[in-house]
């Protein structure tokens, strides 16, 4: 292949990586009658993501005494235990829709690399922010609500330190058509520091990745 052939071959790869990438959709916009993908700032409206916290209660299975006398942790004797049952546990953070609003204001966003595993908000990547928030219903295009669980574990009378998992539902209304969307569940593996500032963060990055995922269908 001659050098103009293979820059002209370079050229279209490119072009078609692009257009792919601009073809990609927003799994958020997915059944609206927002085009998708958009060709300007989706205005939205957050209504509600009122976050619970739930604890499974483990039953502590027996361990040898070198074992205890080694002080493990609630963290490591839950690892030797098996749930019972689940209960509710107090939690300082209640409702995520100031979080959102700090995260989503912006031009670009924090977004996860992992939803999988978070122990630390370092895996994180800026993107565009395809949304512009608006303070009135009326001048939204889609509305947005949605609720955050937070699961953690307890041994015996003591809660672990860290926090399991989170779990997010979503539910998108189209307000040009009154359409109510409830997406599929997402639960991103955050393991960080039951009720702290830290955790709130991650909680609203995690909820603006799940806000931005993108599919090429």
């Amino acid at each position: 292949m001659s050098r103009l052939g293979a820059l002209l071959a370079a050229a279209a790869s490119l072009w078609l990586g692009l257009a792919g990438c601009a073809g990609l959709k927003y799994e958020a916009l997915r059944g609206t009658s927002v085009p998708n993908p958009p060709g300007q700032a989706v205005t939205v409206y957050l209504e509600q993501f009122p976050v619970i916290s739930k604890a499974s209660v483990l039953e502590r299975r027996a361990v040898g005494a070198t074992d205890q006398a080694a002080g493990n942790s609630i963290n490591a004797l839950a690892e030797q235990g098996s749930a019972v049952t689940e209960i509710s546990r107090p939690c300082r953070i209640e409702d995520l829709v100031g979080t959102l609003l700090r995260e989503m204001r912006g031009d670009t966003l924090r977004v996860l690399m992992d939803l999988a595993q978070v122990d630390r908000l370092e895996g994180v990547r800026q993107i565009r922010n395809p949304f512009r928030i608006v303070s009135n219903e009326s001048e939204a295009q889609i509305i947005i609500s949605g609720q955050a669980l937070i699961r953690s574990q307890r041994v015996s009378k003591t809660f672990s330190q860290k926090t399991q998992a989170v779990d997010f539902d979503l539910t998108v209304k189209d307000a040009a058509t009154g359409r109510t969307i409830r997406r599929e569940k997402l639960r991103s593996g955050i393991r960080m520091i039951y009720n702290s500032r830290e955790l709130e963060q991650a909680m609203g990055v995690a909820a603006v990745t799940y806000l931005t995922q993108r599919t090429l269908f």
